[in-house]
This record gives structure tokens, sequence and C-alpha cells, in this order.
């Protein structure tokens, strides 16, 4: 046995090469294991290009599938014209359907994770994805104000975003593109930001950063993705024009459109290494007309068909009736010829000669292991190449892998946010390290210990607009906000949540950003108590809970409770079992993984003492505790955080003291302090610790001031000057936090 491959010759290395360049990318992946040399050699530049072309057959395309709609599995597939569909990889990127937007480019394709879930750079062959930052939900799409009297939108605010991926042969390097711009001229804005492009470098250090000069007027969809060919991306505009942008030296340029393609919603993409325009109503039975690019210099467009679907029979018209029809590629059929192939947005795939003559159909996933899908607005299908090209590494990777930028990143993380905000301008590897999760997250963690509270007045709680103690000292009264009911909760890592009359909101003052929070089952009933927030560690998400009373009755102390949740950066709220006791009209409060609310006295069964409900935001559900153990009286009642213990403060105005009670580990109350003044209002509370000396931050309803547990000593720090006005203080993080939506 030993003797028995004397004779066998190894393969000369250039034949070594064509043969694993023939291999799917998969296959040619895992060869990489055998040796060291080996791996060098099919991860070189020159095997990844060899691979490119020797592993992918122009005339046995290959297309990438994704299924729209209520039987939707969490998977993509793969599927070849006259083959079976396979299931490729489990769409693990979050946020809903991912949908497929550009074609291959070097086998990288650009996705988006619909219900804001983000973009991501894509190999289909090799399942690696790569998460674009900032890409969610951009900051130049949120809604940011400044510090002065009257709120208005800190310019650029764009509402409107479409991205692109292009190669750079110069460089060899890939960038995605995005194009911010606004709605149409003559919208009806008297400030619109002109348009903007900014750059992503994939596998570098950087962030996104402006492009090299600023497009022409324009108005993009982010249902157009850009196109790429021959080094230029192509931005489809809102009429019909095309905005172009150069991939190597990033400067930008126009193409008109063909004749009778103004103002149409048209569909653009390349077809046969040509630019592609196509243009047919939607859901209807109108043509769809084809138009080429010929001649890039001269924008000559040439007419390659009109598609009369009137021609075709009514099953074929019912069958393919779609929101969404665009060509993704040739079809050479047996008998020699070529068509034009289709893809719709119910993930059916036809093809039809440019000469005329019936589709032939040539997928429907009703009859796959795809199912039945719901037709919609989006791509469902575009071509698949087999690729070896990675997608390159995460701004999180790299800040690690560096000694000095994660030296700085432990630096940085101790700062106030504003200190942050600046120093995100020294360079592009700060800056890209500064906008990832994990210095966010650090951050709010970091920056706030051992440090005196925050204090801002909410001013406007409609646009996010808050003014720090030292501001408002040399103000007028008037300025703040007038006798209103207003509620706000302390910060929960890094963010707040308030409730008014109509409306609530999560807000994270430190940058001025503020966010409405919508309920169907609002009608205007203030109740203080009806939304808390809190913050699952194991999943680093913000939670929110809404309770609303649906039926109350003091008399009887029946009652109906309707409770929900959601995740700050998700859409939909969730119906959830509700609490079993009623809760009262004051702010809850989040301790250690759990959202505390009082128990209303006046409903439900009759309780000798004070009880809580508190929600265990990992397990998502509610239990009762029992609070201090006092009669329920006339005073005012806190429920509150202090120094990382649940707190319940009650306030006795006709005795103008304050008892603070605190929950030791064991479930034990315990009279942390008792506080006398000389003066207080019906709704006065503490408000934080300074853990710097252990005075309390206390809101007399009239004043402000740090009380000293050992001198008993008050020291007024704010004044209200006009007893018919409140004010409201809130204690703010400093946090770089920003919820999506």
């Amino acid at each position: 046995m030993a003797d028995s491959n004397l004779g066998v010759q190894e393969l000369p290395d250039e034949v070594l090469t064509e043969i694993l360049a023939r291999l799917p990318a998969k296959s040619a992946g895992r060869f990489r294991c055998v040796s060291r040399a080996w791996s060098a050699m099919l991860s070189s530049d020159y095997f990844v290009d060899l691979h490119a072309r020797r592993a992918n057959r122009p005339d046995h395309p290959r297309l990438l599938l994704t299924a729209v709609g209520s039987s939707y599995d969490s998977y993509l597939y793969s599927w070849q014209p006259g083959g079976a569909v396979e299931k490729l990889m489990p769409d693990e990127f979050g946020g809903g359907v991912t949908v497929p937007l550009t074609k291959p480019c070097r086998g990288l394709v650009l996705v988006r994770a619909t219900n804001n879930g983000g973009y991501f750079v894509f190999n289909p062959s090799t399942g690696e994805a790569l998460a674009l930052p900032d890409s969610e939900k951009p900051l130049k799409m949120k809604l940011r104000v400044g510090i002065s009297r009257w709120p208005k939108p800190k310019l650029p605010f764009y509402v409107r975003v479409s991205y692109g991926l292009g190669y750079c042969t110069l460089r060899k390097e890939y960038k995605v593109v995005r194009l911010f711009s606004n709605r149409q001229a003559g919208g009806g804005d008297d400030e619109i930001a002109p348009a903007r492009t900014e750059v992503f470098v994939l596998n570098t250090p950087g962030y996104w950063r402006p492009s090299a000069e600023n497009p022409p007027p324009c108005t993009v969809k982010e249902k157009n993705p850009a196109v790429f060919l021959n080094g230029y991306l192509h931005f489809l505009c809102f009429d019909g024009g095309i905005t172009t942008f150069n991939i190597s030296d990033e400067t930008l340029g126009s193409l008109l459109p063909p004749p009778d393609f103004e103002n149409v919603a048209s569909v653009l993409t390349e077809l046969d290494g040509c630019l592609c325009l196509c243009y047919g109503e939607p859901d209807s039975e109108d043509p769809i007309h084809l138009c080429v690019l010929r001649d890039y210099e001269e924008a000559r467009w040439e007419k390659l068909c009109c598609i009369d679907r009137t021609a075709w029979t009514e099953s074929e018209r019912m069958l393919l009736d779609s929101l969404w029809i665009a060509p993704i590629g040739i079809y050479n059929y047996s008998g020699g010829g070529r068509k034009i192939m289709f893809g719709t947005g119910s993930c059916k795939v036809f093809a039809v000669d440019p000469d005329g003559g019936d589709p032939e159909i040539l997928l429907t996933p009703e009859d796959t292991m795809v199912g039945s899908c719901e037709d919609d607005h989006v791509p469902t299908s575009v071509l698949l190449e087999e690729s070896l090209v990675p997608v390159g590494v995460s701004i999180e990777d790299m800040v690690f892998s560096s000694p000095t930028t994660e030296a700085w990143f432990d630096i940085l993380k101790w700062l106030p946010t504003r200190s942050v905000l600046e120093l995100r301008l020294v360079c592009r590897e700060w800056r890209g390290m500064i906008m990832t999760d994990c210095f966010t997250q650090s951050h709010v963690i970091h920056a706030n210990l051992k440090r005196s509270p925050w204090i801002k007045f909410i001013v406007d709680p409609r646009f996010g607009h808050y003014m720090d103690l030292d501001d408002s000292l040399g103000i007028c009264q008037y300025e703040l906000l007038p006798h209103l009911d207003l509620v706000c909760s302390q910060p929960c890592h890094g963010l707040n949540v308030g409730s008014c009359s109509f409306w609530d909101f999560v807000c994270n003052p430190a940058i001025g950003y503020c966010k409405h929070i919508q309920f169907d089952d609002n009608d205007g009933t203030f109740f203080a108590g009806r939304i808390g927030l809190g913050y699952d560690t194991e999943i680093e998400k913000h939670v929110m809970v809404h309770i609303t009373y649906e039926e109350k009755n003091l008399e009887t102390r029946h009652y109906k409770l309707q409770c929900k949740m959601k995740y700050v950066d998700d859409c939909e709220w969730d119906p959830i079992d509700p609490p079993p006791r009623p809760v009262a009209g004051i702010p809850p409060t989040f301790v250690n993984g759990k959202i505390y609310w009082m128990v209303d006295p006046n409903l439900g069964p009759v309780s000798a003492r004070c009880e809580i409900v508190a929600f265990n935001v990992n397990t998502e559900e509610f239990e009762v505790l029992q609070g201090p153990p006092w009669t329920h009286g006339s005073g005012h009642m806190t429920i509150l955080e202090l120094q990382g213990a649940l707190c319940i403060s009650y306030s006795d105005q006709s005795r103008n003291t304050v008892d603070l009670w605190m929950m030791k580990d064991d479930g034990i109350w315990l009279m942390e302090y008792h506080i006398v003044l000389d003066k207080l209002e019906g709704n006065a509370a503490p408000l934080a610790v300074d853990p710097t000396d252990g005075w309390i931050l206390l809101n007399t309803g009239w004043s402000l001031g740090y009380y000293d547990p050992r001198t008993s000593a008050f020291e007024t720090i704010y004044t209200k000057r006009f007893p018919d006005l409140k004010f409201y203080p809130i204690i703010c993080h400093e946090s770089l936090v920003c919820p999506l939506k």
C-alpha cells in the first residue's frame, strides 16, 4: 500500500488552478483549508479574478430569489432556468424581508432589509455579508433641532436616499455611494438642502465621507438603486433624468432620458452590457417600453422593443400582472435565439422575444418550494454570480485590530457627548470608531460614571427643544413651557421617555433628538403612567411598554387594561398580557432589568399597603411586589431609581417633608432619608443623587436645589419667577444613543 501512489504524477500548478477555478465558490473556498500554500493561492487576486471568469457562464444565468409575503420562510433561494429552486441560505439580515437591489459587481450585490433593517454588501456565493453603518435610518434623515427660541430643523435634512455599489479598477476598491435628496423643486419648502453624495470604501477604517464634488440638483427614490456600468454609478431621478457618479475620481454628471421617458415611473437597469430604461405602468395592460443607451458619449438612446401585453392571453396577463416588472438579463432559449428575461414583484420570471410573441413563463414560485408570494413594489430577483470576493471587515473589527485606535477608544469613551461629537472631525478613523454601536454603548456607560446630574429644562417637547440649567438662568421665565400636563422619565441607558396630553415621545436631550410615539388608542386623556422605558442588556435594545385603560370605574373599582410593547427601533407594537394590578398615574422607572409602576389604590382589589407592578424586559412577564409599609395618604408619591436601587418618595405638603424609601437586595424597604424643608409644593420629588458628594437633587415644585443629608442644608440652584407657570426639569445622560425611527 505504501508504494501504490509511486507512479502517480502531480498535476502542474497551472492545470490545478484551472480545475479549481471552475468549482463553485463555496467548494473552492473549502480547499483553502488544505494547506497554507493552497490558502494563499486561492485567496490571491489572480485566482479570484480567474474564478469569476471560469465559474460563470453567461449562457446559463443563475438568479438570487427572495419571497415576499405572509408565507415568507426566512430563506434566500437560487434558481437556474430549467433547474429546480434551491435553498441558498437563511435570511439572517433582520428587519423584515431582504430585498436584492443591484446586479452583481464582481460577485457582490447590495441588499436591503425592509422595515429599516439597513443595507448590506452581500456575497451570495459564500454567504458573507457586511452591514453598512448608518444605513437603517441615516442621521441626515433624522430631524434634529438646535437650541433657539423658535426651533427649526438643522440643515442639511433629507427625506430621500438611493444607494449604489461600484468597483474602482485603479485602486482596486469597492465603494458604496449614497445620494441624498429632498422633494422635487417647488415642493413648498423655503429651505431645501441641496443634494449630497457620500462614499463608503469597503475594508478601510474610515466612515461615510463626502464625495469629491456635489451632484447637480436632483431628486431620487430609495426604490431606485444606482446601476453600475462602465465605471459609473447611475442614479435614476424623479423627472426621468440620470445622475452619474464616476467611481474613480468621484465626479458627477447627468444624462438626459430618452424621449417619452420624462416624468414617468421607469426602472433603470443594465441589460446585455448597456444601460436600460424600462417603463410600463405597473398593475396594468399598458405596453412595456425598453430603451438602451448605445452611445454613452453622445447620450444616444435606442428603442429596443415595445412589449404589447394586450396580445397576451388573459391567463398570462393575470399571472404576470405585478406592481414591479423589470428586465434582469438575457435568456438563451433552446431554439438558439435570445429573449429578454423579466422579473416581477411576486417572484415570477418570464422571458419575451424583443420581436414580439407570447411570454415564456420560466418560474412561478407556487410550483416550487418557495410557495405563494405576495406582489410588491420591490425587486425579488437579481442575477447571481459565483465569486470569492470578500465583503470586507467591519469597522468594529478594524478598531480592535489596531492597538492605537483601541487606546483612543478607551480614552474617548469617558468624555462628554459634546466633546466626542467635536472629536469626530479629527480624522476618518476617529469618526468611524465613534459612530460604531460598540462605542455608543460603551460611551453611555463610562461617560456617566461618577458624574454629577446633568440638568436640562424641557422647553418644547414637540421639537425636542431642551435648555441647560446654566443657559436658562439668564433668560426670562416665559421662554419655558406654559402650564400643561407633561412628565418625563429618568434617563435609561441614554434615552428618556415622556408623555403629554395627546402624544408621547422618546428623546436624547444630549444630542437634541426627539421622536413622537404614535398610538391608535390615544383619546387625548393624559395618563402619566401609560408608557415605560427599559433596556434589555442581552440584546442591547431599549424596550417600551404602553399601558392604557379600556374601562375604569372608581365606584365599583372595576377596570380593564390594554398592554403593548415594542423595541424602540421596531415599527409595530405587540400586544402582551396586561399587569395583574391597575397602574397609577405616576411615571414608571427602570431599575436592573425591570420597569416598575405604582399600583392605583382606587381600583381593583383593596390592599392595606402600597403595591408595585414590575415588568421584566427579558422574560416579558409582570409580577406584583409589596411597597413600603405605609398606608395610602394624600401626599405625592413618585417611584424612581437612585444609586442603582428602587426608591419611592412620599412628599407631604402639609408638613413640608419628603420621605425617601429604598428597597434593599432582600426586598426589605428602609427609609433612607427624612427630609424637612421650609416650603414644598404638591408635586415635590427627588430627581437624582450626586455620586460625588451624596447630595440629593430635589424638585420642590417652586425651586431646584441640593439637599445635604449630613447637615440637612438645602442649597437652591434655580427658582421659578412666575407662580402660575410650571417648569419641567429632567436628568440627562451623556449619550450618543439615537433611535432609528
